[in-house]
């Protein structure tokens, strides 16, 4: 069974001055489900499930570079249709 951890955050940018101000698109890697583990008075956020041998730790970091790399698909993509849409306003803006 696969649980996400980590997603990409996106937040689209506005090239439409009549939206509001002009802001480029921007992306962050975030934690989408954790739990908190108390050692020694310091609280940890986790980010796989409790491990308890070689292999489960191999297998939880395997399963966050999968993650990991989906994300930096997810990001491409994102930022590819980001610029798209900035490039058609701008070309829409300079034949008006």
């Amino acid at each position: 069974m696969s649980t996400l951890y980590l997603q990409l955050l996106e937040i689209t940018g506005n090239y439409k001055v009549e939206e509001g101000p002009l802001d480029t698109a921007r992306a962050y890697v975030a934690i989408k489900g954790s739990s908190i583990e108390k050692v020694d008075e310091v609280e940890f956020t986790t980010i796989s499930a409790e491990c308890r041998t070689l292999e489960e730790v191999e297998e939880a970091a395997d399963g966050l570079i999968k993650e990991l790399k989906t994300i930096k698909k997810k990001a491409v993509n994102f930022f590819r249709n980001q610029d798209e849409a900035r490039r058609k306003m701008a070309d829409k803006s300079s034949k008006q």
